[in-house]
């Protein structure tokens, strides 16, 4: 989740871009609106039951690859978040070819799963 935090302070400081009406950049604020939902639908239900918690890719990084992972409830709009999820990621992949943006060409780690602490899920990595 730390990437989550570099990632919005990218969109913001890039947040300033001007318009070119034949070759229109993916403004970083409609990042910011879908990455929010994203987030709160993903943050929507409390952590008790780790076998009810699942997670997947999201983002893209200017190098390839997602920018990380995010977790989210069985008991949610499945279908409606995953949405998101995809939609945020063809805006960052937009946006990065679009104004040429580089990354670190880090690979993020995947989880092997999710549990339950304090409420919140939280990855496994073994």
């Amino acid at each position: 989740m730390k990437y989550l935090g570099v990632f919005f302070l990218m969109v913001l400081a890039f947040g300033c871009e001007s318009v070119d009406s034949e070759n229109p950049v993916v403004y970083p604020s409609d990042m910011q609106e879908v990455y929010k939902e994203m987030v709160s639908l993903s943050e929507s239900e409390t952590c008790s039951d780790s076998t009810q918690w699942l997670f997947t890719a999201y983002g893209s990084k200017a190098c390839g690859g997602p920018i990380g992972y995010i977790a989210y409830s069985k008991k949610i709009d499945q279908d409606y978040f995953l949405g998101l999820v995809d939609r945020f990621t063809e805006l960052q992949a937009e946006y990065n070819q679009k104004t040429g943006a580089v990354s670190d060409c880090a690979l993020a780690i995947r989880p092997t799963g999710v549990s339950c602490e304090n409420g919140k899920p939280k990855f496994i990595y073994s």
